[in-house]
Formats: C-alpha cells, sequence, structure tokens
C-alpha cells in the first residue's frame, strides 16, 4: 500500500527529520535537488546535454530544489538558465543559501518581473524545470506564477516538474488556475495525494519519488488518511477448494430489474459469476421477455406484472450475498421491497443505482437496516446521498466517502476516475487503476456484481469492496489493452474479470506427471 500524503503530512514528517532525526534542512533540500536530477539525467541525458535547459524557479521551497537542480546540471557541463520570479533578495532561508551556491558556483540566473517574455525563452530550451511552487500551493496561482505556469504550458520541450506540478493542489488534486501539464514529476518521501487524485493525476505525467533521509518510522506519526492501494495489498484473500462445489462458492442474488431494465441486474449477475461466484439469481418484475435477455448461466425469479410486491425478502434468503439496486427502479413496490430486505438481518448486500436514489429520498429509513453493506454509488448518487451537489463532491471526493461512511455506518464504494473505498474510522483506499473507457453504461452494475460475490464468497464488506473495486478497475485496463478504450462496453470488463482475479489469487496447481 502506498501511503498518499496531505501538505501538513509531508511538513510534519520534514520537521520530524530535522528535529528528531537530525538532518539541516538545507541537506533535505539538496538530496531532493539532486534526487530529481537523477532522474531528470536517466530520461532526458540526451536533450540536457544539447540543451539549453531552463529552470524556473520560485522564491520559496520549490524554488530552492530547482536551484539545487540547475547547480547539478551545471556541474556536469550542461548549458542551464535558472529564472527566478522575483529579485534575489526575497528568497529566503534554505533556498537563499542554495541560490547563493549556484549564483556564487558561476550559475547564470535571471529575475523575471512582469515585463520578462519568458514564453519566448522557454521556447528556445531543449528541456524544461517546473519549480515555481509545490506543496506550498495554498491559494489559487496569480500575478507572476501564474504567467510562469501558461509559459511553461507553451513550451514545447518536455517539463519536469518539481515535487507537484505547480498549481496543482497537494491535498485535493483540484488545480488552482492554470496547472503544468508535465511528463515527469519527481516528489520527496512520498507521493502526495494531488498525484493520484484527479484533475492533478492527469498533469503528473510518470511520478517518481526520491528517498531523502526521513525514515520510514516517522509514517507512523502523521497516520496518512489516504492510502494507494497495491496488488500485494490483496493477495491471499481467495481460493478454490479442490472439493468445492457451486454451494461453496456462494449464491449471489440481485434484486433488480423493470420492464425494459432487464440488462442492468443481468451484468450485475454476469460479474458476480465472473468472479467466482457458485450461483447468481435476479430477482424482479422483468416483464415480458425480460429475462431473454439475461445470460443463460443466471437464473431468475421474475415476480408477476410490473411492480414490486410482497414476498421479496423471502425469495432474498437464498442467498449468500444481495445486489440491490441495477435496474430497480423507483416506482410503485420499489421503496417497500427495499426496506423489507433491508429491515432483517441476514446476508451482506450492495447498494447500487435506484437502492441509493431510494436510500436518498428517505435517509431516516437506513437506521432501520441490520444488514453489513456496501453503498457503490457514483458521484450524483453520492451527492443526493450527501444532500449536497456533484461539484462539492468532486472537489473533495477523499472527505466525500469518508462521509458517506460515517453517516450511513457501513463500507462506501465512490466510483470514478481513481475509486476510493472507506469504512467509518478507518483510513480511505484509493484504487489506482482504470481508465477513461470504463465511462459507459453497465460498468457500474458489473462493480456491483463483482463485490456482490466477493461478499459471497465470505469476504468482510472492507474486503469485498476493496478487492472488487480493484479487479473491476484491472479488468477495465486490461479490456482497454485488448480492445482500445473508445467503444469499450461492459460486457468487455466481464471478459477480463478472471484474469484480473488470476493476478490477485493463488498460483495454479503444479501439473504432475
Amino acid at each position: 500500500m502506498i501511503p498518499l500524503l496531505t501538505a501538513a503530512e509531508m511538513g510534519a514528517l520534514d520537521r520530524y527529520a530535522i528535529e528528531v532525526v537530525g538532518v539541516p534542512g538545507v541537506v533535505l533540500m539538496e538530496t531532493a535537488g539532486r534526487g530529481v536530477l537523477a532522474h531528470l539525467w536517466a530520461r532526458y541525458e540526451g536533450r540536457a546535454r544539447r540543451g539549453p535547459v531552463a529552470v524556473v524557479c520560485g522564491r520559496g521551497n520549490n524554488g530552492g530544489d530547482g536551484l539545487v537542480v540547475a547547480r547539478g546540471l551545471a556541474d556536469r557541463g550542461v548549458a542551464v538558465q535558472a529564472y527566478l520570479l522575483g529579485t534575489r533578495g526575497a528568497v529566503r532561508g534554505e533556498a537563499a543559501v542554495h541560490l547563493g551556491a549556484y549564483v556564487g558556483g558561476g550559475g547564470s540566473l535571471v529575475e523575471v518581473d512582469d515585463a520578462f517574455p519568458l514564453g519566448d525563452a522557454l521556447s528556445r530550451a531543449a528541456l524544461v524545470v517546473d519549480a515555481v511552487v509545490g506543496t506550498g500551493l495554498a491559494e489559487d496561482l496569480r500575478g507572476l506564477a501564474a504567467r510562469a505556469v501558461a509559459a511553461l504550458n507553451g513550451a514545447t520541450a518536455p517539463v519536469v516538474s518539481v515535487d507537484l506540478p505547480s498549481g496543482v493542489c497537494a491535498d485535493s488534486g483540484r488545480c488552482r488556475g492554470e496547472a503544468v501539464r508535465a511528463e515527469l514529476t519527481v516528489t520527496f518521501g512520498w507521493p502526495k495525494r494531488g498525484h493520484y487524485l484527479y484533475p492533478g493525476a492527469a498533469h503528473v505525467g510518470r511520478v517518481a519519488v526520491v528517498e531523502i533521509g526521513i525514515p520510514p518510522r516517522a509514517l507512523g506519526t502523521v497516520a496518512p488518511g489516504l492510502w494507494g492501494l497495491e496488488a500485494t495489498d490483496l493477495l491471499g484473500q481467495l481460493g478454490r477448494p479442490a472439493d468445492g462445489h457451486k454451494g461453496t462458492f456462494g449464491h449471489v442474488v440481485v434484486l433488480g430489474g423493470s420492464p425494459g431494465q432487464a440488462g442492468a441486474p443481468g451484468l450485475a449477475a454476469w460479474g458476480a459469476l465472473r468472479s467466482g461466484a457458485g450461483l447468481a439469481t435476479v430477482v424482479g418484475p422483468l416483464g415480458p421477455g425480460g429475462t431473454a435477455r439475461l445470460p443463460l448461466e443466471v437464473m431468475t425469479e421474475p415476480l408477476p406484472g410490473d411492480a414490486w410486491g410482497p414476498g421479496v425478502a423471502a425469495l432474498a434468503r437464498r442467498g449468500t450475498a444481495l445486489v440491490i439496486g441495477p435496474g430497480l427502479g423507483t416506482g410503485p413496490g420499489a421503496r417497500e421491497a427495499v426496506e423489507a430486505l433491508l429491515g432483517e438481518a441476514g446476508a451482506p448486500a450492495v447498494l447500487d443505482a435506484d437502492a441509493l436514489n431510494l436510500l436518498a429520498a428517505d435517509p431516516a429509513g437506513w437506521s432501520r437496516r441490520r444488514r453489513a453493506a456496501v453503498l457503490t454509488p457514483h458521484p450524483g448518487e453520492a451527492a443526493r446521498l450527501l444532500g449536497t451537489n456533484v461539484g462539492a463532491v468532486q472537489a473533495d471526493r477523499v472527505g466525500a466517502v469518508r462521509a458517506l461512511a460515517e453517516r450511513f455506518g457501513c463500507v462506501a464504494v465512490l466510483k470514478g476516475a481513481g475509486t476510493l473505498v472507506a469504512e467509518p474510522g478507518s483510513p480511505v483506499w484509493l484504487v489506482p487503476l482504470g481508465n477513461p473507457g470504463m465511462a459507459t453504461a453497465g460498468t457500474g452494475d458489473v462493480l456491483a456484481g463483482v463485490v456482490g460475490a466477493l461478499l459471497g464468497r465470505g469476504l468482510s464488506p472492507l474486503e469485498g469492496a476493496r478487492l472488487g473495486a480493484y479487479a473491476h478497475a484491472r479488468a477495465g485496463d486490461l479490456a482497454a489493452a485488448a480492445r482500445g478504450q473508445d467503444g469499450l462496453t461492459a460486457s468487455d470488463l466481464l471478459d477480463h474479470l478472471p484474469a484480473a482475479l488470476a493476478e490477485l489469487g493463488p498460483p495454479s496447481p503444479t501439473e504432475t506427471p
């Protein structure tokens, strides 16, 4: 798992290194800049040698890191030009020490003011380093900094950003005004949230992390609230005993569907089977011909007519896990059916789609539920559940998923670019996989079925949600690699789920002669 830090958490770790370990701040800055230089050189040595290299520096610590890079390039015989946004006299602290070292060693420095044509200067560079502002960004860029970012984005040469692309908020990934679009971002100690949260994640290019002298034990002093999931975090949770049968691997009952909406529960049921469930049944008023649209392997309990009626809870009791909501609708009987399903102890449930909309319309009814549950909203559904708007959810996705988990007392999965998983009182988990091709009808239904299958196989709600969200995203990436992103469908994900889960499961037994 990868800790994804806020600016405050990283600041606390810097202070730990200085005050507890005894590493001077000027040494941390030197180590950071040298780390950037190493990655820059490994990837762009040819360009750097051709030169010139332009290093655009703010007046704070990020600029100080950039000045270390500029000095290191000059030491290697590279034609390098540093551009300081403002005057030398405005630079303080460790950054001033490194400014003095750069200039004292013969480095060329231009003090940039409003009249300086920085864009023209960068247009002549073979490589550009962005060291305007990093984790210290606290407000929208303006003035010289904003003009510098525009000039950096106008450069034709590759841009290497120091710590974070200037303009990207370390905590939220928001762009505070225009933000630099980098090919490579080199950060220090540990990644920041802004490297993984969108839209900032679209600005970082490739991210490299360099060690700067902060011991790993220091991480325990800040208790990061967001972690990136890795495959190694999820290994060993699945297995299929050789003497197992279909009952061993769980029965997922999907409660959903309405006339003209049989596809959604069908995708959920098929996702459950593709994720290893032994049995899957769709229960709902599917309407005439609705069952014909379902996969042959999926069992059905079509309800008469076009509405939900009594007896649904009894049909659901056969399941080891429930998926409630795909294609459910909000028509006659739907609310009563959901309340009946949630009002008794029983198999864990995944709530998706219209089940979430019904819940948002009557959140007080949730207090009567006794089932372990996983909520899987997209941003619009999350906004309704939280009584806010989509913009607010997307501006603070980590806060939104945590609020969902706390408000409803269960595991919440906030779908989208960088799907997030949370449970009350615990850190939030980010899935660093997936692609824009997955933004298509039905992929959320598939995810609900995947999580349902894992719950039905005995995983806890948190384990099932984390593993399910990761495997779902990995299947999307495998499908995109095979077929491209444009035109990707939910059915394509279904085809790649077994391979995605195989990467997370135990190795296949070796055949013996």
